[in-house]
């Protein structure tokens, strides 16, 4: 007899996306609230807009529970006691699981339900007198290095590239971890007044903005402030600024809010001239990776998914700027389609603090903390204060441990020497450690965050595997960043839960997979190539000097539509479909996290918090117990990196001409599972098109890729 699922539906103001709750179970929060330590000016001459704790990021949970090999994978639930359950309705469905149908599934239809906010961060509770002497007897006793004078302000300045792996102590990169440990750890610091962030144009995606601004809105409700002071910015600048109390500007300051544009680019034209002819074969209408070269336009699915991808990202951006500002949204689009280049009337319009100098802000900073303005203002740079420890603060967390493994860059099966560090996901490292988890007693449960496109087929399955065996033991979540497609969605179906921010690019469940003909190319240059075989297809792997004959591309169909099925049903039984329900939402097409939970491939919408909440439920641990985070992912020290770095590019230079004449991949060794991101040029911007040169993303394709991907 097949299982049946009962899923209960609760109801509230937000959205309606149902909910698949778990056991359920008393759990209490901790609270943000906390008197503010310094003097706090709540003049309202530096308050325009910016209303404190304006905008809620909602629990949005996946439809879809799944059973996955007797595996129940459900999402988090922590309703709150206000929720209103609401009735029941039960529809007979088939369900796929473990490649066979199930004859029914129940399933719900009601109102929305919302999580219990999950804050950022957890702050050190109040344990009376004795626990106070001894924080302050702590600080007394901290090395030089971790000395911070009472009432500072932290400065953090967030610029350029954000990488989601931990650097360490010669790293010249901002990285999220220490990013979001600094903000934690400022909350819980009573020297800490308050936060002075500086930003100019960012590099990274949607998913790490979302996370760092998740921080700046659960530091505001401790009581101290957020100061954002803007070099430079556009859309996504200001996304993260206007979380803050105050924000201010220079007069002169590069600045553009005029909404989003996205672009695809097309070398077809290029590769005729130069003699080329890509030869591809693609099973997803919408796995778009081949389009830039086999291509002139875009295609109608391609299309579809860049004006999805859009309206989601100019819709999530409205509504959080005019929540944030206490502005209507029609007000917000009317500014931004004005063309404004002025930035007083960013300031006239309650977008803006004030137009100031930065002296003029440091001014300001010493009022709020209570210093007259001839007195010097006590700072503590953002890297000195990533030398503070966590037990100088109280914050040893708890008995229970959650490891916490990054999978970040391309996925390989091995480490290359051709690879810059720091750059990939080496599946041999990372199974190491997930073995690590498994076999450990002292590890509860597995968060493994995930910031890759895609890459090697065999080395993404040999991670699927080892994630599958832990999963039967411990709760894994997947937590995504700034990207989880192709390769980087494949590991994390393996998780008991996936947790995604709304505008994080995951999923593209597709396989494409070719060759390039330099036939007419060796033709012009007066190049020949005589090649005697045995066997009806011993030319198939050296090919790249002719185009494929009929039976050589039938084979290279029938590769790639087998590795196509392969992935597909694996999604199938990972989220309890049939399979013609998830041929509906595969087909390659890319989704935001939002989208992507509406159509069941991914569970709920939240950061790390929200994972590590999950994660601490599946193992039966209290949410009001704190758990020791353990990071397994051990970067290099950043001289190691510098230094291989260095070495690569040199090696690089001598390997150049052997990587142009590398005969192109195919079959098991040669397939990849990835997306290209230049064929999605602005998703990674603010609302600005990424410009680069097409010849050099041609030939970085030949010599990264081998010639041929999927």
């Amino acid at each position: 007899m097949a299982e049946l699922q009962m899923i209960k539906l609760h109801t509230n103001n937000y959205s309606t996306t149902p909910m698949i709750p778990c056991r359920r179970r008393r759990t209490s929060t901790v609270s943000l609230l906390r008197q503010p330590r310094f003097p706090q000016d709540s003049s309202s001459q530096y308050r325009v807009g910016f209303p404190r704790s304006s905008v809620k990021y909602d629990g949005a949970v996946s439809r879809r529970g799944r059973s996955v090999g007797g595996l129940t994978v459900r999402a988090f639930d922590s309703a709150p006691s206000s929720t209103t359950e609401t009735e029941v309705v039960v529809v007979e469905q088939p369900v796929e699981e473990n490649g066979t149908v199930a004859r029914f599934r129940k399933v719900a239809a009601a109102e929305e339900y919302t999580t219990a906010d999950v804050a950022a961060f957890e702050l050190r509770k109040d344990g009376g007198f004795w626990d106070n002497v001894l924080l302050q007897l702590r600080l007394m006793i901290a090395p030089p290095w971790q000395r911070v004078q009472n009432g500072s302000v932290l400065s953090i300045h967030l610029a350029g590239e954000i990488s989601d792996v931990k650097g360490k102590f010669f790293s010249p990169a901002f990285t999220l971890p220490q990013i979001c440990e600094n903000f934690a750890k400022a909350a819980n610091d009573p020297r800490i007044a308050g936060i002075y962030l500086r930003i100019s144009s960012l590099g990274c995606g949607w998913g790490k903005v979302d996370e760092i601004r998740r921080h700046i809105v659960d530091f505001r409700k401790t009581g101290k402030f957020v100061v954002t002071y803007l070099y430079s910015f556009q859309e996504k600048e200001y996304y993260l600024g206007c979380a803050s109390d105050e924000l201010y500007a220079p007069q002169l300051a590069p600045f553009g809010l005029y909404g989003f544009a996205l672009s695809a680019s097309f070398y077809r034209g290029i590769l005729e001239k130069m003699g080329m002819e890509p030869q591809w074969v693609r099973f997803g209408k919408y796995k778009k990776a081949g389009d830039q070269m086999a291509r002139k336009t875009i295609a109608e699915p391609h299309l579809e998914v860049l004006n999805k991808l859009l309206d989601d990202r100019y819709d999530y951006w409205m509504d959080v700027v005019s929540s944030s500002t206490g502005k209507r949204r029609d007000e917000v689009e009317k500014f931004v389609n004005e063309g404004v280049y002025d930035m007083d009337r960013l300031k006239e319009a309650g977008l803006l603090t004030d137009v100031l100098y930065e002296d003029e802000v440091m001014s300001r900073l010493k009022a709020k903390v209570g210093l007259q303005k001839d007195q010097v203002l006590p700072m503590v740079d953002y890297r000195k204060y990533s030398g503070v420890m966590n037990w100088t603060l109280g914050l040893n967390g708890g008995k229970d441990e959650i490891a916490v493994i990054r999978a970040c860059g391309c996925i390989a099966v091995t480490s290359s020497f051709a690879n810059f560090p720091g750059d990939g996901v080496t599946a041999a490292r990372v199974i190491e450690q997930i073995r690590i988890v498994r076999e450990s007693k002292k590890y509860k449960g597995l968060v493994l965050r995930i910031d890759s496109a895609g890459g090697d087929c065999l080395g993404s399955d040999q991670v699927w595997r080892e994630l599958r065996l832990l999963a039967t033991e411990k709760p894994v979540v997947a937590s995504l960043s700034d990207i989880a497609a192709s390769g980087g969605y494949y590991i994390a179906m393996a998780a008991n839960a996936i947790v995604t921010e709304k505008l994080t690019l995951a999923v593209s469940i597709g396989v494409l997979q070719g060759k390039m003909s330099f036939a007419e190319l060796q033709k012009r240059i007066g190049y020949s190539n005589h090649v005697v075989s045995k066997g009806k297809y011993a030319e198939y792997h050296t090919a790249g000097h002719r185009a494929l004959r009929p039976e050589e591309k039938q084979l290279l169909e029938d590769i790639t539509k087998h590795w196509y099925k392969i992935f597909r049903e694996k999604a199938a039984i990972s989220r309890s479909m049939s399979i013609e329900e998830m041929e509906k939402v595969a087909q390659g097409r890319i989704y935001h996290g939002s989208h992507a939970v509406e159509v069941g491939l991914v569970d709920a919408v939240g950061g790390m918090a929200r994972a590590i909440a999950i994660a601490k439920h599946k193992a039966n641990i209290p949410q009001d117990r704190p758990v020791r985070v353990v990071e397994l992912t051990k970067p290099n020290s950043g001289l190691t990196e510098w230094i291989t770095a260095l070495g690569t590019v040199m090696a690089g230079l001598g390997g150049t001409a052997g990587a142009v004449s590398e005969s192109p991949k195919f079959g098991h060794h040669g397939v990849e599972a990835r997306v290209d991101m230049s064929m999605l040029n602005g998703l990674d911007g603010g609302g600005r098109v990424s410009e680069f040169n097409p010849i050099f993303t041609i030939m970085k394709s030949f010599l990264k890729l081998g010639l041929g991907s999927i």
